[in-house]
């Protein structure tokens, strides 16, 4: 049976000085990890935040490699930095529109040696039908 909520939550650990640490993505509903796996991820730590927030996702691309591969991993790269540049354009007070209805800064906590900034991401209003990754394994093997 498909996923009916699609929710998921990301997570982003900032050091004090404003360097990516690193996020988690994942679905709400199931825990299930959602992006490219670990490129992206990879790609981002380490990095200050607002060069993150300032990088164009084409650039992202090209610099990953992925310019010329599938569609689906294009796409599955987009879904992170989409939510991850919007989680930090909040945190940062930036004055660029962000889908607030969809992307929604839950809570900001501090502590002594990081900052980890909670965000839901609410699935888009008009998304084809989803497949259950069950269904799309059982397809596989028929």
């Amino acid at each position: 049976m498909p996923c009916e909520d699609t929710t998921s939550l990301m997570l982003i650990r900032v050091d004090h000085n404003d360097y990516l640490i690193d996020y988690d993505y994942t679905k709400i509903s199931c825990d299930k990890k959602i992006g490219d796996g670990i490129s992206f991820h990879k790609y981002c730590e380490g990095k200050k935040i607002q060069n993150l927030v300032n990088l164009n996702f084409y650039n992202i691309l090209r610099d990953m490699g992925l310019e010329n591969k599938s569609t689906e991993n294009q796409f599955l790269v987009y879904l992170e930095w989409s939510a991850l540049r919007s989680a930090l354009i909040q945190y940062l007070g930036e004055e660029e529109d962000v889908d607030t209805e969809h992307y929604e800064v839950a809570s900001i906590q501090y502590d002594d040696n990081k900052v980890q900034i909670n965000q839901i991401v609410r699935p888009m209003k008009n998304l084809p039908k989803i497949e259950s990754c069950f269904q799309r394994a059982r397809q596989a093997t028929l």
